[in-house]
C-alpha cells in the first residue's frame, strides 16, 4: 500500500508520517479546531479555521526548524486520526515539548503510542535528554497512561486555563532520557512492549 512507504515510526495500532497535501486539503484535520468537543481542554477553538487557514499554518509549523510534525493515522484503515509534532526543540538545553491532537475515535492506546514512539524518536535520533509539556486537569486519566512509558507529574499551575468562563489548573508532566531507557530495558528495548495486549493492559492498570 502506498501510504506504508511513508511511515516514519510505527506503533501497534498507529503510524506516523509527514503530512500530504490530501491531509491538509482533503480530511477532515481543519474541523478538528473547530470542533467544540475536540478543543474543549486545549487553547483551541476560540477563532473559526478554514481549510485554506490551516493549510498555511500546516506549511508554516512544517517550515520550523524546531518542530518535526507528524500525522496519525490507523494502520488498520489508514485513516487519518489526527497529528503529533515535537515542539521548541532546544538542542542547546537538549529538551522540548510534545504536543498531540485525535480528532478521530482511535483505540485506548493511540495517544500512549504516539508519546512513546516521539518520545523514542527525540532520545535516540535527536539526542534530548529531557521532554517535558503540560495539559488541562480534566486530562488527569490520560496523564496516568502515560506513566506506562515514563512520564510523571512534575506539578500543577493552578487557574492557568480560562475557558467557558471556568478556570481550571494545568498538570506538568515530563520523562528524563535515563529514566525511559530504563524502562525501555525491562521490556526488551521496546518501549510499548512486544505485544499490543502487553501495552493495552499496562494502560488499564494504570489507572486503577
Amino acid at each position: 500500500m502506498e501510504i506504508e512507504k511513508d511511515i516514519f515510526l510505527k506503533g501497534h495500532t498507529i503510524g506516523l508520517r509527514v503530512p500530504t497535501e490530501d491531509d491538509m486539503l482533503k480530511s477532515r484535520w481543519h474541523t478538528w479546531y473547530n470542533d467544540y468537543e475536540t478543543t474543549r481542554y486545549n487553547s483551541h477553538g476560540v477563532y473559526p479555521v478554514s481549510v485554506e487557514d490551516e493549510y498555511k499554518i500546516i506549511q508554516e509549523i512544517l517550515n520550523k526548524n524546531d518542530t518535526i510534525l507528524l500525522a496519525i493515522y490507523d494502520l488498520k484503515n489508514n485513516k487519518l486520526l489526527g497529528n503529533a509534532s515535537l515542539q521548541n526543540i532546544n538542542h542547546f538545553n537538549r529538551r522540548c515539548n510534545l504536543s498531540i491532537t485525535i480528532g478521530e475515535p482511535a483505540s485506548i492506546s493511540a495517544g500512549i503510542e504516539v508519546f512513546g514512539l516521539l518520545t523514542e524518536h527525540a532520545f535516540m535520533r535527536l539526542n534530548l535528554e529531557r521532554i517535558e509539556d503540560g495539559t488541562h486537569d480534566a486530562l488527569l486519566k490520560f496523564v496516568k497512561m502515560l506513566s506506562v512509558i515514563g512520564y510523571e507529574i512534575e506539578g500543577i499551575s493552578k487557574r492557568f486555563f480560562l475557558k467557558d468562563n471556568v478556570w481550571s489548573s494545568k498538570i506538568n508532566f515530563s520523562v528524563l532520557k535515563d529514566d525511559f531507557f530504563k524502562l525501555r530495558s525491562e521490556r526488551d528495548n521496546k518501549i510499548l512492549f512486544s505485544d499490543h495486549n502487553d501495552l493495552r493492559k499496562a494502560i488499564i492498570s494504570s489507572l486503577k
